[in-house]
């Protein structure tokens, strides 16, 4: 019988988030052991020393979309698309999600949450307001994007949703508008209650 593949990271961390929710929506077996990054025995996993990490009996990859695609050759599913089109949907999310919509959130995460957490000084006021400008610019092509939809592509979620939609894990606490944005928030919904999300749920 095969290990459980091994999802390592806190999982406060939407990067982690992300492959432990595909892992459970696909019915993975899968374990979290929740080391931080600055933990000694880290950088022995991955020489990147970042998190998350996959360890499949041996085989180790970072970078969170990565694991989330690997994962889903395991096994059939939908969440991400055989269909030559739908794929490059789904891909281009997945491209925009690292390249633009997590450095978007990610400065007000820092400020408003980390730094509390791990003792690093006040919030700076002026970063948070420069990246909610730019969070503001993302969500509205984000919101476009899901006009008349449920779904980012398709009909059902895919690893497009799982991607986005971890951005907003800790969205309440980071004080993001998502008021502004009907379509975002009526998606995020459907996206935190998918069975994969639900059960990596992380209580603020």
């Amino acid at each position: 019988m095969a290990n459980p593949i091994k999802i390592i990271g806190v999982p406060f961390s939407q990067n982690v988030r992300k492959p432990l929710a595909v892992a459970h929506h696909l019915g993975l077996e899968v374990e979290n052991p929740p080391l931080a990054p600055n933990d000694p025995s880290f950088k022995e996993l991955h020489a990147a020393g970042r998190i998350p990490v996959l360890d499949d009996d041996g085989y180790r990859i970072c970078e969170s979309n990565a694991i989330m695609i690997y994962l889903c050759s395991k096994t059939k599913n939908d969440l991400y698309p055989e269909e030559a089109k739908a794929r490059g949907l789904v891909n281009q999310f997945l491209f925009w999600d690292v390249a633009h919509w997590t450095p978007a959130y990610q400065p007000i995460q820092f400020e408003r949450l980390v730094k509390g957490m791990l003792g690093l000084g006040e919030t700076d006021e002026a970063v948070v307001e420069a990246a909610l400008q730019r969070f503001a610019r993302e969500a509205a092509y984000l919101e476009g994007a899901l006009a008349g939809k449920s779904w980012l592509v398709g009909d059902g979620a895919t690893l497009a949703d799982f991607a986005a939609g971890a951005g907003l894990t800790h969205a309440a606490a980071m004080g993001l508008p998502l008021e502004d944005f009907p379509n975002i928030r009526a998606w995020n919904d459907r996206v935190q209650g998918l069975e994969g999300f639900k059960k990596t749920e992380v209580k603020m």
